[in-house]
């Protein structure tokens, strides 16, 4: 019976589901973006040219997701 009431709960407050899966990204946000850096870096010393633009993206889609975090 717990259960159906919490998938009910669910379905009638959608918002529970957004901020459940805005903290799941605001979790694993730094490791992904950082590994994309680090990625990015590592291609761009191999001679890929145009991963060069993914490092400040991912600094800066990390400083976006944590300033729009601190607001909640």
């Amino acid at each position: 019976m717990n259960n159906i009431e919490n998938f009910f709960k669910y379905v009638m407050h959608p918002s529970l589901i957004v901020s459940g899966v805005w903290n799941v990204v605001q979790v694993y946000s730094f490791w992904v973006l950082l590994f994309m850096a680090i990625g990015s870096a590592m291609m761009y010393s191999f001679g890929f040219k145009k991963y060069a633009k993914y490092i400040p993206f991912s600094l800066a889609a990390y400083s976006f997701i944590k300033y729009i975090g601190s607001a909640f």
